[in-house]
């Protein structure tokens, strides 16, 4: 069975075990309110791919898009003076 993060209202944290099915319905063990799972991080991965010779995070955005770079929007490129 899962172990899901959860968070109440009244300030209470921990982890529960929670079947896949029933994973939202658990109540606070403290207050009996219902609980609200909190987001994780999901475990270490590895990204793979080729270093692009003057690669960057605009590099990094466009390729995980699948455009080209000099079609990246202005809105999600980094802000770092190029030089």
């Amino acid at each position: 069975m899962p172990i899901y993060p959860y968070v109440c209202m009244c300030g209470w944290d921990g982890e529960l075990y929670a079947p896949i099915f029933s994973r939202d319905g658990q109540v606070c063990p403290r207050c009996q309110q219902p609980l609200m799972r909190q987001l994780s991080v999901p475990a270490p991965h590895q990204v793979r791919g080729r270093v692009v010779q003057g690669g960057g995070p605009d590099r990094f955005t466009a390729d995980m898009l699948g455009v080209p770079l000099k079609e990246l929007p202005a809105g999600l490129k980094s802000h770092e003076p190029q030089g």
